[in-house]
């Protein structure tokens, strides 16, 4: 019970362990349950905290971005004042910003292991959560959004406990394969259980995918194993909704079929929201290369402020003036007037949300492409830090759990504007940083 053993060890010495229990402790609880509601106040403080106790320092590649960022807030200026949306979008921007490129000390000098201990108080937290979802999948078996535990409806709901679910089975998969021992496959089993019945799809697709690609390697063999694990693994997901919800198994088969049969006006809005980025930004250079300002086009700040139906729990944030990007080429998509339509299938393929769309639209496609190039280079010197040590007992774990969430963060910018949930982004980011740390630990000195 590795995982007992480890709680006991933090719990032994109070001076150096009980802090770094007590914080997971309590992140974990904020990410995992109804507190997550609080981020959306405390989102930035919660953020600098964590730079701040973990003594994460200043990177070349986040001074960029940040300068990137400002000069499309400083150059939108020309085309109108939008405040509110450049503020909340700042709000979101910033912390990821800084959670993501900022880095640990190059040596830790024996700290605890902080991401078991993370992943050891995520758990108790998930537990609690799946416990009570499966009550209520049995108590209300018609509803699709019944497993929602002490998550709570808010938000994201079941899509971010499906979310959560993945990560720990990705982890303990990872420690069965390298420890062998029973409790973390049955952990790993357990997890995957209540990830599927979550019954995300577009979460399931990207995480399936993000697993698969975690083990690649350009192999022909390699190759073979990751396309019949895909399939095995879409096989499993689609028997088990026939069988638990077969509504939603045909929910999800009718999506497929509109994704692919996609036309311009009755397509999917998801799809056509792309289109318009298509047909509107390459217009304007100014606007296509640094973007038409923070919060004015695709992203979740830009609902929050311009839509009186979206969000309600702050009205002050309101404004009825919208920018011009938002207001003709997203907003258009996703109105009271078409989201009030009670239509079958009006799921994820008729919600118009991307991180990575609101990305190129209101930062530019020059802060676009240099985020993911640096983002890349971050991965790269991860990967350095391993290779240059592969076999370091236990580094196999923390780099391709690291590898794993490194790929499952940019799918997820894609399907949805998750940028804007705190809860994903504060367990993604922080189960980077910490796997990051955890394999510096373990490398240091070898």
């Amino acid at each position: 019970m590795a995982e007992v053993s480890t709680i006991q060890q933090s719990l032994a010495s109070p001076d150096k362990r009980i802090g770094p229990v007590i914080v997971l402790l309590t992140l974990s609880f904020i990410i995992g349950s109804a507190l997550r509601i609080s981020l959306v106040v405390f989102y930035p403080f919660v953020a600098l905290f964590i730079a701040v106790y973990y003594r994460f320092r200043l990177t070349a590649s986040l001074i960029i971005l940040i300068i990137l960022a400002g000069l499309s807030w400083f150059l939108s200026l020309f085309e109108g004042f939008f405040l509110k949306y450049n503020v909340l979008s700042f709000f979101y921007m910033l912390p990821f910003l800084l959670l993501l490129f900022s880095d640990p000390a190059a040596k830790q000098n024996k700290q605890p292991a902080h991401l078991t201990l993370f992943i050891r108080c995520l758990t108790l937290i998930a537990l609690i959560n799946d416990v009570i979802g499966v009550a209520q999948i049995f108590y209300n078996p018609n509803s699709d959004d019944s497993f929602i535990g002490i998550y709570s409806e808010y938000s994201v709901s079941i899509n971010g406990l499906m979310i959560l679910n993945a990560v720990l089975f990705f982890y303990y998969f990872l420690c069965y394969r390298d420890k062998n021992t029973i409790v973390s496959l049955l952990l790993s089993v357990f997890f995957l259980g209540c990830a599927i019945l979550g019954f995300y799809g577009a979460g399931l697709v990207v995480c399936t995918a993000a697993f698969i690609l975690a083990f690649y390697r350009f192999q022909l063999t390699a190759i073979i194993k990751s396309f019949a694990i895909g399939l095995v693994s879409l096989a499993t997901v689609s028997l088990v909704m026939m069988i638990v919800k077969p509504i939603t198994f045909e929910y999800n088969v009718a999506n497929l079929k509109k994704i692919i049969s996609f036309d311009i006006k009755n397509g999917p809005r998801k799809l056509t929201s792309f289109y318009n980025y298509g047909i509107s930004y390459p217009r304007d250079v100014k606007d296509f290369l640094f973007g038409s300002g923070p919060g004015t086009f695709n992203s979740r700040s830009a609902f929050m402020v311009g839509s009186p139906s979206y969000f309600q729990l702050f009205n002050f944030i309101k404004d009825e003036d919208k920018p011009y990007y938002f207001e003709n080429y997203a907003y258009s998509l996703w109105n009271e007037k078409n989201t009030s339509k009670q239509l079958f299938l009006d799921g994820f393929r008729n919600q118009p949300f991307s991180s990575i769309l609101a990305f190129m639209g209101e930062y530019g496609l020059i802060f676009t492409v240099c985020f993911f190039l640096l983002y890349y280079r971050y991965y790269r010197r991860v990967a350095n830090v391993y290779y240059s040590s592969p076999n370091t007992s236990g580094s196999a774990v923390d780099f391709t759990f690291f590898k794993f969430l490194i790929i499952l963060l940019p799918l997820l910018l894609l399907i949805d504007n998750y940028l804007e949930y705190p809860e994903i982004m504060l367990l993604l980011l922080l189960s980077i940083k910490l796997s990051h740390m955890a394999l510096l630990n373990k490398t240091a000195g070898s």
